[in-house]
């Protein structure tokens, strides 16, 4: 995800790579960072002490760890979390006197299409949170959200590209049964996923909408839907993003 943001920054020209700084614990991993230009490292201090903007692209198990190494360095700077559990005020406890904010990306910025949101505490500069904002619109939209409902985009953006891959996954293999080439399947299952979901931003019409306009009486559409009545398809997704959120919130601190 980091390097996501970090090719969208350059891609997007915010930024030049002489302009940047990239830590890592493991050298090989800041390779094709350093071709790009990057400064990288295996020191977090010397990052936090370069930046004005300090990312947080850490798992949260190594908060703990990673946290009093910068707390002095990152004094008056921005900080940005790009990970889930982890609140604002958590985050000022262990970091005083920085601007701390939150963001929620999903992977999808990899291929520039991706969905952000944004949370931030009452003393973040507007400056500063433009400029945020400005990063991950380099690679997608942004949608400022009070921090509560942090919990609810991971569970309808943050988590659910992997809800995507795994119906297409299971349409290919549905595909192959049927005597389709795998390659074949998978692009006709891909695009058709791509141009409904420019149907669904482009069309001015809900999704219920869209998909009454595929169904005529009874025809294969509707025989295909039968299915996701019968092993309710609604009360899965339901389900499935409750889950989402209640382990963000077991995360939690």
């Amino acid at each position: 995800m980091s390097g996501a943001i970090l090719d969208g920054v350059l891609k997007g020209g915010l930024l030049q790579a002489e302009q940047l700084w990239v830590s890592n614990r493991h050298e090989d991993k800041l390779e094709r960072f350093a071709r790009q230009g990057v400064h990288t490292t295996t020191d977090n201090c010397q990052v936090a002490r370069e930046a004005d903007l300090v990312i947080l692209g850490i798992k949260p198990q190594m908060f703990g760890d990673v946290l009093p190494q910068i707390a002095e360095q990152v004094r008056g700077k921005g900080v940005l979390s790009i990970s889930p559990g982890y609140s604002l005020a958590w985050l000022r406890e262990q970091l005083p006197g920085c601007h701390v904010m939150r963001a929620m990306p999903n992977t999808p910025l990899l291929v520039g299409k991706g969905c952000t949101a944004l949370a931030q505490s009452g003393d973040v500069p507007e400056e500063l949170f433009e400029a945020v904002k400005a990063v991950f619109s380099s690679a997608g939209e942004v949608f400022v959200v009070p921090e509560h409902l942090i919990d609810a985009v991971i569970a309808i953006a943050g988590s659910s590209p992997a809800y995507f891959f795994r119906m297409a996954d299971a349409m290919v293999s549905a595909g192959q049964s049927l005597g389709l080439a795998p390659d074949d399947a998978l692009r006709m299952a891909a695009l058709t996923m791509e141009g409904a979901a420019r149907m669904l931003l482009e069309s001015g019409k809900t999704a219920g909408e869209l998909k009454r306009q595929v169904c005529s009486p009874g025809g294969t559409t509707l025989a295909a839907l039968t299915a996701f009545d019968d092993y309710r398809f609604e009360e899965m997704v339901n389900e499935a993003m409750e889950r989402c959120v209640r382990r963000s919130q077991e995360l939690g601190k």
